[in-house]
């Protein structure tokens, strides 16, 4: 008897393990099973997410309106020059945008979406990044992205034309 409530007890034990292991699994492939244009959706709505609230805290900054905002910046102002136009404190709108993003940070910290390792790194950078973008800089491309958005590809050089 003892033998047959030790196995059945093995066997539940063993069962509920199962039952453990499979469970957050399930839940997991959530997004696991999500195509490749879904995923592109998905990354496109978040980024759309993000550049309106960044519309959203310079217009509120600024005081101007997104229409206003965006012919100066079609225009090829940069957002230091319509903050100088506007009479405001160019440290007021990096702080502003440094706050906002920020928020986002601790957002994905809490969401369990990035561990406090990178997102200590992340927030280094912050300001030095938001300060650059303000005076118009460029970010730096990733990696992976390199070469295929024309010019030369593979470090090739254009074949010289045949002499006369």
């Amino acid at each position: 008897m003892n033998k047959a409530i030790a196995s059945g007890l093995i066997g539940l034990i063993a069962l509920g393990g199962g039952v453990a292991i499979a469970a957050p699994s399930a839940f997991a492939q959530d997004t696991d099973d999500l195509t490749r244009e879904q995923r592109i959706e998905m990354r496109q709505e978040s980024r759309a997410e993000r550049r309106s609230e960044t519309v959203d805290t310079l217009t509120s900054v600024l005081g101007v309106s997104d229409e206003d905002l965006q012919a100066a910046r079609d225009a090829g102002q940069t957002v230091a020059d319509i903050a100088a136009a506007q009479g405001v404190d160019l440290q007021t709108v990096i702080d502003a945008l440094v706050d906002n993003a920020q928020a986002r940070l601790d957002t994905k910290i809490a969401a369990g979406d990035i561990d406090a390792e990178r997102a200590a790194e992340i927030s280094a950078s912050i300001e030095d990044r938001v300060t650059a973008r303000v005076n118009g800089e460029r970010p730096e491309g990733r990696s992976h992205h390199g070469g295929r958005h024309g010019g030369l590809r593979g470090g090739s050089t254009p074949k010289a034309a045949p002499a006369a």
